[in-house]
């Protein structure tokens, strides 16, 4: 076990097992210098995590599980994608979104279920996988309306709405 210093933007530095490194064998979209990132924790007990750069200290995302909110969400990997990775079977394998989170209504926060993160555990190596001939959106909401309204105090603004 060999520790890395990780700077960051959000921790500051944070040292980390050399074996938590996950290489992407292709880049993020739109993030194609950076392929090293590692796992880091929210907080205990979130449904979230971050996915931050080894390489680049501003660069990280908030990732989740969508089973976490009863997303019932399955794929299928072809098979260029399973030897890329070098999956040997899927209880190997994890599997996250992006999540986007907006500054003015976090209650809106949406997950990538047609871009996912696949990470095979054994060898460390993960992709974005775009899904094709899927209902899976980019913008799919974690906290459906219906939560949100039964949440809502009687006589708050947003349970006045008429949306």
């Amino acid at each position: 076990m060999t520790n890395m210093i990780v700077n960051t933007v959000r921790f500051g530095e944070v040292s980390v097992d050399e074996s938590r490194v996950i290489h992407f064998v292709e880049p993020i979209l739109g993030f194609e210098g950076t392929r090293r990132y590692v796992i880091l924790d929210h907080s205990e007990d979130s449904p979230f995590k971050w996915l931050q750069s080894v390489d680049d200290p501003e660069l990280a995302f908030v990732v989740t599980n969508p089973k976490f909110f009863g997303i019932d969400y399955e794929f299928t990997l072809n098979d260029d994608t399973v030897t890329q990775l070098q999956i040997q079977a899927a209880e190997d394998t994890v599997v996250l979104t992006i999540v986007n989170i907006p500054q003015d209504d976090p209650s809106k926060m949406t997950t990538n279920l047609l871009g996912p993160i696949v990470i095979s555990q054994t060898v460390r190596k993960a992709m974005q996988v775009v899904l094709h001939d899927t209902q899976y959106t980019t913008k799919t909401r974690l906290l459906p309306d219906e939560l949100l309204q039964q949440q809502q105090p009687a006589g708050s603004p947003s349970a006045q709405k008429g949306d």
